[in-house]
Order: C-alpha cells, then sequence, then structure tokens
C-alpha cells in the first residue's frame, strides 16, 4: 500500500488519474496565464514534482526531487499547511536563497496545500510566474477547488488500496490470504528468476486443529490459527512472505540460497511455535529453478508437508 513517504510517480498499479491531473494543471496554467503550474508532492527526501505543466516556458520537468533542505516555495506551504501567496519575491529577503526566484527568475507564487485523506500534508498545487501577479479571490478559490479535485482522487486511491488490502488479507490472522499470496510470491520469484537467486518455500499443516475444534470448540481453534499466525508475523523477515493458504494450512516464502538456510529457517519456525505450545509438520523446498510456476512448488512442498507429516 502506497504511503504518504512513498512517492506517487513510483505507484506501478495505474490508479492514479496523472493524465486528468496534467489537463487540470495545463488549464490552471492558461486560465492563470502563467508560465507555470505545478502539483507537488512533499517526502521525507524532498520535493517530487508529479504534474508541471506542459509550456515551453517552465523549467521544471515532472519527476525531478529537490532537497528538502531548499528553501521553496512550496516548502512553505507545507510547514504552515496554508495558502501561500507572493506577489513579487523580489522585494522579499526570505525568498533570496529560494532558487526558484534566485536562479530560474520566478517573482510570484501562488499555492496551496493538498492532504492525504489522513490529513499528513501530500503536497501542493501551485502556478508561478516571471512577472508581478495580483490575483483576485476568485482564483485563489479556483486553485482551491483544483486542489479539492485532487485530493479527492487520493482519497479514491486510499480506499481502493484499503479493499484491494482486504481482499488479499486473511481476516483471522492478518496474513496474506492465497489471492494476495499468489500476488506477492509471484513478483518474488520473477525478481529472483531475473536476479539470479534463489528462493525457500515452506509448506505448513497446523496439528491437532480438529482435536481442538471437537474438544473445546471452533472459537478455541481460532485463537490457535491466529496464535500460528502471529509466530509466523514476527518470523517474517523483510524479503519474506506469509500467507495462510486455508483452514490450518500456511506458507512462507523466504529468501534462501542453500538447503541449509532453508533448514535454519524450518527450525528457527519450530522452536517459535513449540515456545507458543503449537505444533506444524512442514514441507521445504529450495526453488532453484526459476523456470517452474509458483504452483509447481506450493505442490512440491505440500507433498514433502505430508510425507512428513505421515513420518
Amino acid at each position: 500500500m502506497l504511503t504518504p513517504d512513498e512517492w506517487v510517480l513510483d505507484e506501478r498499479g495505474g490508479l492514479l488519474p496523472l493524465a486528468k491531473w496534467q489537463k487540470t494543471v495545463d488549464v490552471m496554467a492558461r486560465v492563470f496565464n502563467a508560465p507555470a503550474g505545478f502539483i507537488v508532492q512533499y517526502a521525507s527526501e524532498g520535493f517530487q514534482v508529479v504534474i508541471s505543466s506542459d509550456q515551453e516556458s517552465n523549467p521544471y520537468e515532472a519527476g525531478i526531487i529537490i532537497p528538502a533542505d531548499t528553501n521553496l516555495f512550496c516548502k512553505k506551504v507545507v510547514e504552515q499547511q496554508g495558502i501561500l501567496y507572493v506577489a513579487d519575491a523580489r522585494g522579499d529577503r526570505y525568498w533570496e536563497t529560494n532558487p526558484e526566484v534566485s536562479e530560474d527568475g520566478f517573482r510570484s507564487y501562488l499555492g496551496l496545500p493538498v492532504k492525504w485523506p489522513t490529513g499528513e500534508p501530500f503536497g501542493t498545487i501551485c502556478v508561478m510566474d516571471f512577472n508581478t501577479t495580483d490575483y483576485q479571490k476568485d482564483y485563489v478559490d479556483l486553485v482551491g477547488e483544483l486542489r479539492d479535485l485532487i485530493e479527492a482522487d487520493l482519497a479514491i486511491l486510499s480506499q481502493y488500496q484499503v479493499i484491494s488490502n482486504l481482499a488479499m488479507t486473511d481476516e483471522l490472522t492478518k496474513l496474506y490470504n492465497r489471492r494476495g499470496f499468489y500476488a506477492v510470491a509471484q513478483q518474488r520469484l520473477t525478481l529472483a528468476r531475473r536476479s539470479n537467486l534463489s528462493l525457500g518455500l515452506l509448506y505448513m499443516d497446523m496439528n491437532g486443529l480438529k482435536d481442538i475444534n471437537d474438544t473445546h470448540g471452533h472459537s478455541a481453534g481460532d485463537v490457535a490459527l491466529k496464535r500460528l499466525g502471529d509466530v509466523l508475523a514476527g518470523e517474517v523477515r523483510e524479503n519474506d512472505t506469509a500467507a495462510r493458504l486455508s483452514g490450518d494450512e500456511f506458507v512462507m516464502l523466504v529468501a534462501a540460497n542453500s538447503t541449509e538456510q532453508l533448514d535454519h529457517v524450518q527450525q528457527r519456525l519450530v522452536d517459535s511455535m513449540a515456545a507458543q505450545e503449537l505444533s506444524v509438520s512442514i514441507g521445504a523446498v529450495l526453488i532453484d529453478d526459476g523456470s517452474a510456476p509458483l504452483a509447481y512448488w506450493i505442490e512440491e512442498a505440500d507433498k514433502r508437508m505430508y510425507q512428513n507429516k505421515r513420518a
């Protein structure tokens, strides 16, 4: 899920209406008869131009990142979370170190803050001019209306991501469900194939769940499954993926360059389960042949799990 500290231009799902935003900024620049208009995003890394008006007079292209400590008009908007209108920056010493003024020659700036649905700063929408300006309230209100459209799109993106996350998450354990695991694991497998790296797949079946359900009820079984999910979540490293595929069956995709590494991960899981008075049967396979599909490796790990369960 996209977070406020990630660049929206890195979002590869095509969920943001960037073409619509481009038209919005282009129209805004024309209405203001301004040489440049922008949508700018703020993150810890700095300020990135998301949309730049399509004009020869515009010195900034979409995608450029300006360091966070740079004295920018947009930085002031983000800091104060309010409208900033500078009619003529030449008469204000505060802007002497602003490269937009000292290097690019901009004099005028009108910008409004754009927020994520959470209320956190997203960035700004703004128009800039090389000449002194005298914008009336109607012009400021217009930028406010355009800002509201951008924020509405961000809200739709956020809602979609929440729904998508729910569709890929197991409600009980909060791990990935089958759909989520296949989506994420396939990406990992493709990346490993390109990088000539190996992965390990562990297929797990919880022992004794039927007895727990029969003896203590399904609510007790759910508690046990939740505890198992918590153990897996605690063992997941940055590049690992854990999921509940169905009922009492779980799976983990881990970084492993050898069977020895995979055995170590498996033993770590067994020990962690035992500490929580849980028991699982595990089948593990080292994925060192990138040509085979993910379903093949899951089936192989499943077979080994049942072999170990019967042993």
